[in-house]
C-alpha cells in the first residue's frame, strides 16, 4: 500500500536499477520476489548484504529461484537489464555510471552501511532507481532514503508484520521516504508497473 506522500515519478533515461538492501530474514521474501517476477522485466537488480568474512553463496541460491543470470558484481562490470547482481563480501559498491564500482567496506566496525552507499551513488546517475528494503537488523539505508527518493527513486519496503526481521524496513517507513509498504508476493506487481512506466514511450509536452 502506497504510504508516503506521492511525489512525481521521474522516468530518467536509462533502464531501472533495483537496488536491495536485506540480512537476517531476507532471504525467503527475497527468493519469494524473483519466484515472481518476470525475467524480463528490462531491470537490473542488485542485491546487498551483511555478510562480511565468508563467501557469500547468494549466487548459488538465487539462481535457483530466476530465469535471469546471477553473479557476484566484479569492479568495472557494465550493468545490463533482466540479470541479477549480488554484492562479493566484505565489500561495498557503487553504480553511478552504469557500472560498478566496487571496493573494501569503508567501515570495518559497527553496522554496515553497504545499502547507503549503494543508493548514495545510484541517486546521482541516469538510471531510475527503486530501492527495496527487505527483512534485516539495524537501519542500513534509512537515512539515504531521503535523498534516493528526493532524486526521483521510488522506495519500497517490505510489511513489517511480514518480515522475520522488521528493524530494516520499519526504520525509514518511520521516517516517512517509502512509498510503498508491501508483503513480499506483492512486490513483483508493482516493480513491472514501475518497468511498463519506464518502457512507455515518452509524450510530447
Amino acid at each position: 500500500m502506497p504510504i508516503a506522500a506521492p511525489i512525481p515519478i521521474t522516468i530518467k533515461p536509462r533502464f531501472p536499477i533495483v537496488c536491495i538492501g536485506m540480512s537476517a530474514g531476507g532471504l525467503l521474501p527475497l527468493s519469494k520476489l524473483l519466484r515472481t517476477i518476470s525475467p524480463t522485466t528490462g531491470m537490473a537488480f542488485i542485491v546487498t548484504h551483511h555478510i562480511r568474512t565468508v563467501p557469500t553463496l547468494l549466487p548459488e541460491i538465487l539462481s535457483r529461484c530466476t530465469a535471469m543470470p546471477v553473479q557476484l558484481a566484479p569492479p568495472s562490470l557494465v550493468i545490463q537489464p533482466d540479470h541479477v547482481y549480488v554484492l562479493p563480501s566484505g565489500q561495498e559498491m557503487t553504480a553511478e555510471d552504469g557500472y560498478f564500482g566496487v571496493r573494501t567496506r569503508s567501515k570495518a566496525k559497527g553496522w554496515t552501511n553497504v545499502f547507503s552507499v549503494l543508493l548514495q551513488s545510484l541517486a546521482k546517475s541516469r538510471h531510475t532507481g527503486v530501492a527495496i528494503v527487505l527483512s534485516g537488523l539495524d537501519a542500513n539505508g534509512s537515512a539515504a532514503l531521503k535523498a534516493f527518493r528526493d532524486s526521483g527513486g521510488i522506495t519500497i519496503a517490505q510489511s513489517p508484520a511480514s518480515a522475520e526481521r522488521p528493524d530494516m524496513p520499519q526504520a525509514p517507513i518511520d521516517t516517512g521516504n517509502v512509498d510503498y509498504v508491501l508483503a513480499p508476493e506483492h512486490v513483483a506487481a508493482e516493480l513491472e508497473q514501475i518497468s511498463r512506466a519506464a518502457r512507455a514511450p515518452l509524450q510530447p509536452s
